[in-house]
């Protein structure tokens, strides 16, 4: 749950689709996939299997988020508590 607390409170109006793929960047290392696929997909509302096929991508390297997006997704769950909320693992 406190993951879902996390990217609410960087994302209090929803993550737009240019963030999606940064977002599974920054939280990819933390994360197991699955938990990753549940989390981001429920709160986006997209199916499981296409969020798992995206983190895939991510973590091969074959869908590369921009870094300026990379960056500003980070700096986001920073204000939001991503320091703390790695700790938690």
């Amino acid at each position: 749950m406190s993951t879902v607390a996390l990217i609410k409170r960087a994302f209090p109006d929803g993550v737009i689709e240019a963030d999606y793929l940064a977002l599974l960047t920054v939280l990819y290392p933390h994360m197991s996939d699955r938990a990753l696929a549940k989390v981001v997909g429920h709160l986006i509302g997209q199916d499981y299997p296409l969020v798992m096929n995206d983190i895939w991508g991510v973590g091969g390297g074959s869908k590369p988020a921009p870094p300026d997006a990379v960056a500003a997704v980070q700096a986001r769950l920073v204000t939001a508590g991503l320091e703390e909320w790695i700790k938690e693992e």
